[in-house]
């Protein structure tokens, strides 16, 4: 994958009642671009699960699904061959069992489940963070309290929350 196709950058989005927030355009050019880099038909399907080791989401695109599919088939190639099925098995189940299919339209709006949303504390706004391979939903009060004091990351994120009104 070349440099320029990793996910980077920031937005705040709203979510309403249903569960509904628009992916930013940044990424959605991305995820067409990434997967047609890859020699595949764009999909507008994303595999969304909370993260393991944050308090907020995680999104895969096509690419980057296959990309962890992949490392998690290094990670098990030295085990001996009767032991290495086996802990694949175990490994995917554990990387992709939790993940939710989340289309998003032509407009970039898709639906966050009432489970998705419990996980990471979303209600009426989302922000969305690129961290490379994939990009992560945060609820902004789980952000601010994960990103360090004084970051421009955090100091972004309390301008955008406080030119919509909102103070936390």
């Amino acid at each position: 994958m070349a440099v320029g196709h990793i996910f980077q950058g920031h937005a705040l989005n709203a979510v309403d009642a249903k569960g509904r927030v628009s992916v930013p355009a940044s990424f959605r050019a991305l995820i067409e671009a990434r997967a047609l880099e890859a020699q595949r038909s764009p999909d507008n399907t994303l595999w969304i699960g909370e993260h393991e080791q944050r308090r907020c989401l995680a999104a895969f695109d096509s690419v980057a699904s296959t990309e962890l599919n992949e490392q998690l088939a290094a990670s098990v190639a030295d085990l001996p061959a009767a032991e290495q099925r086996l802990a694949l098995e175990e490994a995917r189940a554990d990387a992709f069992d939790s993940l939710e299919a989340v289309k998003f339209d032509g407009a970039g709006r898709m639906v966050l489940s009432t489970a998705l949303r419990k996980a990471a504390k979303i209600t009426d706004l989302a922000f969305f963070r690129g961290v490379g391979s994939t990009f992560q939903i945060w609820s902004p009060e789980r952000a601010l309290e994960h990103l360090p004091a004084g970051s421009r990351i955090r100091d972004r994120l309390i301008e955008q929350l406080e030119e919509r009104g909102v103070t936390l």
